[in-house]
């Protein structure tokens, strides 16, 4: 009987190992934080390029206003000397040097604009090739916590029936063993139980003196001289 009430501690010892497994591997569960990371890393590029694209794409833009502006000055300029409003040498040797030095300066500003012609759209091509990995990862990423999600939904199923047969497997067990079995599971991260299997004690790997295992065959409550667990040599028969 004393061998009896052993091997129902046993099995009660493999619902609670079961429950413990379960609990470490819900608590590892991953979200995909190293493929969320390269995410971010691959977007903290992308925005680079973005910025020197943007900046770029300003200045084009605001070296076309120049442009517009000082066209529309030498168009004034140009009205005004041709259309004979002006015909004082001085005041139209004046407007000459004035036309000159507004195309000159628009000349720069051309030689800029066409230089913006090339790098604008080059640039921007750059963030493509980002555009298309932090797609990809992400793709990885809902696939990874899909996964996931799917684990920790059959963990929680199973959490939940280990514990629903938790009571009808402690029930035969006599209430001091029980007692000490439970002391020991609390203080030792759930698991309060060993098995001697191949002349070590299946919890710590420490070799068990004989006269332990002779005592848990007989149906003793003993318990392995290194990690303290209550020892149980069933010789392969549960």
């Amino acid at each position: 009987m004393a061998f009896t009430d052993l091997r129902n501690l046993y099995r009660l010892h493999l619902i609670d190992s079961q429950i413990v497994e379960i609990r470490k591997t819900a608590a590892a569960l991953d979200p995909g934080r190293q493929i969320m990371a390269e995410i971010k890393a691959l977007e903290n590029q992308k925005s680079v390029i973005e910025e020197s694209w943007h900046a770029l794409h300003a200045e084009q833009q605001d070296l076309e206003l120049q442009a517009k502006a000082l066209q529309d000055k030498i168009n004034g300029f140009d009205k005004q000397l041709y259309g004979g409003s002006i015909v004082n040498p001085r005041e139209v040797e004046a407007m000459q040097k004035e036309i000159e030095m507004l195309k000159k300066r628009r000349g720069d500003l051309d030689e800029r604009t066409f230089e913006l012609l090339d790098l604008v759209p080059a640039e921007k091509k750059k963030i493509e090739p980002y555009d298309k990995a932090i797609a990809v990862k992400k793709r990885e990423l809902a696939e990874h916590q899909k996964k996931a999600m799917e684990l920790k939904t059959k963990l929680e199923a199973d959490f939940k029936s280990a514990n629903a047969a938790r009571p009808a497997a402690a029930a035969p067990i006599p209430k001091d063993m029980l007692a000490r079995y439970d002391a020991i599971r609390n203080k030792l991260d759930g698991v309060g139980m060993c098995e001697y299997v191949k002349g070590s004690c299946s919890a710590c790997g420490t070799k068990m003196p004989e006269k332990i295992v002779e005592a848990a065959k007989d149906g003793r409550v003993v318990t392995c001289e290194s990690c303290h667990r209550i020892v149980f040599a069933s010789d392969g028969l549960i």
